[in-house]
């Protein structure tokens, strides 16, 4: 079982991360720069749902760091009412990058195919890890850059019934520290240009 700590460790590996992604379909190519901030991973792990702790009360950031500094517990996680809420977040979430490093299917959301949702994105990518779907949604930021909305596990809903497939086609890794990429996947070959 995945603890806090765990998945803020797995997070904070990401930081430095951005993920240059290139899809298409028709004809059409769609390139998403996917990067990561430490106050989106609050929601990303469920933590607003542990509302009667009052620790995970607060700015995002702090939590996130007070988690890292061990002031915030797994123990203390766990007395929420609501714990078993998150629990499965919790367990898969510290694979977040190998979901990313993985060349599983990206779908355009389409918000009212799913309308028993209130989750607004513009992406969603369903991947497979330890034989659990797992779905992370994308949205776009003033930047038009793109940053994980949202992400859990499958629990009895399909979130990419009749949403729109498109095609992995070139996807790049880059550490933005060391100023260093790495290359994950390309099939992709742009139309020369007139």
């Amino acid at each position: 079982m995945g603890t806090i700590l765990d998945c803020v460790n797995a997070y904070k590996s990401l930081l430095n991360t951005e993920y240059k992604i290139i899809i298409g379909r028709k004809g059409i190519a769609t390139e998403l720069n996917v990067f990561f901030q430490k106050d989106h991973c609050y929601h990303l792990m469920g933590l607003q749902y542990l509302k009667d702790i009052p620790q995970f009360n607060g700015k995002r950031e702090t939590i996130f760091d007070r988690i890292l500094e061990g002031k915030i517990t797994q123990e203390q996680a766990e007395k929420s009412q609501f714990y078993k809420e998150i629990s499965d977040r919790i367990k898969y979430f510290p694979y977040l990058e190998a979901l990313f490093d993985s060349n599983d299917t990206i779908f355009k959301y389409n918000e009212r195919v799913n309308n028993f949702s209130i989750i607004e994105a513009d992406y969603l990518m369903k991947n497979t890890i330890a034989d659990r779907k797992i779905f992370v949604f994308l949205a776009n930021d003033q930047d038009n850059r793109y940053y994980c909305k949202s992400f859990f596990p499958y629990g009895g809903r399909d979130y990419s019934q009749n949403q729109p497939r498109w095609t992995l086609l070139y996807k790049e890794k880059l550490n933005k520290a060391e100023g260093t990429s790495k290359i994950l996947y390309n099939r992709y070959s742009p139309l020369p240009q007139p």
